[in-house]
């Protein structure tokens, strides 16, 4: 499914202009996370190179690209964070935590610079699936400030290597990235697994622990 929806997006770079297709494939790559994002990013650099982009309108391209994984990372907060609301308000006697423990974890990023710096670097590496940081910082509700520079600045960086490698069409570096990028995919998987039987296991324990009526 996800690889047919891949094929589509990626000819849609034929249909549109350039910088109109790196605002919208990079929205659709965060919002539908298995695109893998660096072959979506690497065909705008190839085509930036075709078409005789200058310098500055790659930048121009990452910038749009940036702003485009902003817009897509800003729906799953949003998202996360009503779905945090909704499951915490029906199930937080069977967790042990409250909607308010959650949100007073989160409200501790923020403080400083080395939040800012680790999830910007958290966001700038191939393999770490941006979707789950989206996620993660929505159900927790980390200040919007340091989510939405984290993910402009991380973004800008992450893209930037991407489409320079397209635009210089350097296959040995395009390849190592692409796999990068399907690593970034099964990670997605596995932390979604992860989390699922560490609930299941909580919850198996809990109900061990809890007195008989």
């Amino acid at each position: 499914m996800f690889t047919t929806l891949e094929a589509a997006l990626l000819s849609f770079a034929q249909a549109m202009p350039l910088p109109l297709f790196a605002l919208i494939a990079s929205f659709v790559e965060e919002v539908i996370a298995p695109i893998p994002s660096g072959a979506v990013l690497l065909l705008i650099g190839s085509l930036a190179q075709l078409q005789s982009y200058s310098l500055v309108a790659l930048l121009f391209l990452v910038l749009l690209a940036a702003a485009g994984k902003l817009i897509g990372a800003l729906v799953i907060y949003v998202v996360a964070d009503r779905a945090e609301d909704i499951v915490m308000a029906r199930f937080s006697r069977f967790f042990g935590v409250t909607h308010e423990d959650i949100e007073k974890f989160g409200a501790r990023f923020g403080k400083g610079w080395k939040d800012y710096v680790l999830l910007t670097l958290l966001r700038a590496l191939p393999i770490i699936p941006s979707a789950v940081l989206s996620v993660g910082a929505g159900v927790l509700r980390i200040p919007l400030r340091v989510f939405m520079v984290a993910t402009v600045v991380g973004s800008i960086m992450r893209d930037s290597i991407f489409i320079a490698i397209g635009y210089g069409g350097f296959a040995a570096a395009a390849l190592v990235l692409t796999s990068l990028s399907g690593y970034e995919s099964a990670v997605q998987i596995g932390v979604t697994i992860g989390l699922g039987l560490g609930l299941a296991v909580y919850l198996y324990v809990r109900s061990r622990k809890a007195p008989r009526v």
